[in-house]
């Protein structure tokens, strides 16, 4: 069951480890909150402009203002979510200690890691295109089979994203591996990957199950639900790659 002790040890990674969590987290997240901030204040498009009812632009906007603020924000998100994911690739695998709240700012291996998930992307879209020719083809004349193929594919596609990410944490710490070095350091772990898949699913549902409900308590539940939707649950991910890495291609033994 090496799916599920992934999953195990990675949960325990982060509730091991919470002092660092928040060290490598808040800083950022800090960071980023000021400049949407300042995003919004110097742009001076309401929040009101990205509301799903609203007809036209508001006073004072253009299309290509608009086109700008998004970008902008587009990247700092980005900057903010892979700053945090390679400090933390870099704290398990390197041992290197966050100090403060701000982690050390590593442009050359975020914008590293942010190529190489960018390729990611661009590959599982290419996979993609020719199951979407398939469903094109059959229409809603074999519904069932559609979903049937839909759902199958989307499963594989996933396997094949997890065996080849590892290239990800491999950026973060500078040492980089190629697509076809990850693919094969990981045969024959399909079946694991799966129990993964499904483990990191039902957990992260019961979760937000949980919490969702927590919700109705006026400041414990909100800020535990914020707390674990939008911190533990995302550092679980980032730490099943940094396991996986760890695991596959350092012959790291589980504990």
């Amino acid at each position: 069951m090496l799916g599920w002790q992934i999953f195990v040890h990675s949960v325990r990674m982060v509730f091991g480890n919470i002092k660092q969590v928040l060290q490598i987290t808040v800083g950022p997240a800090l960071i980023a909150t000021a400049l949407i901030v300042a995003l919004f204040m110097v742009s001076g498009i309401p929040l009101e402009a990205f509301d799903e009812g609203a007809g036209e632009l508001p006073p004072g906007a253009s299309v290509g203002g608009i086109f700008l603020f998004v970008t902008s924000l587009i990247a700092v998100l980005l900057v903010t979510i892979f700053w945090i994911a390679v400090s933390w690739h870099r704290y398990i695998l390197l041992e290197e200690y966050p100090t403060g709240i701000f982690p050390t700012f590593r442009f050359d291996r975020i914008l590293a890691y942010l190529g190489r998930a960018l390729m990611l992307g661009i590959l599982m879209v290419i996979a993609w295109m020719p199951m979407g020719l398939v469903f094109a083809l059959l229409g809603e004349t074999v519904a069932g089979l559609s979903i049937i193929l839909f759902l199958v594919y989307v499963v594989f596609l996933l396997v094949c994203f997890y065996r080849l990410s590892l290239i990800l944490p491999a950026a973060a710490i500078g040492d980089p591996i190629t697509l076809g070095e990850a693919w094969t350091k990981t045969q024959g772990i399909a079946g694991s990957i799966l129990v993964l898949l499904v483990v990191s699913f039902l957990f992260q549902f019961l979760v937000q199950l949980v919490f969702t409900a927590l919700a109705i308590i006026p400041v414990l539940g909100i800020l535990l639900t914020v707390f674990f939707g939008t911190l533990v649950l995302p550092m679980i991910n980032v730490s099943i790659l940094t396991t996986m890495y760890g695991i596959f291609i350092e012959k790291r033994k589980l504990t």
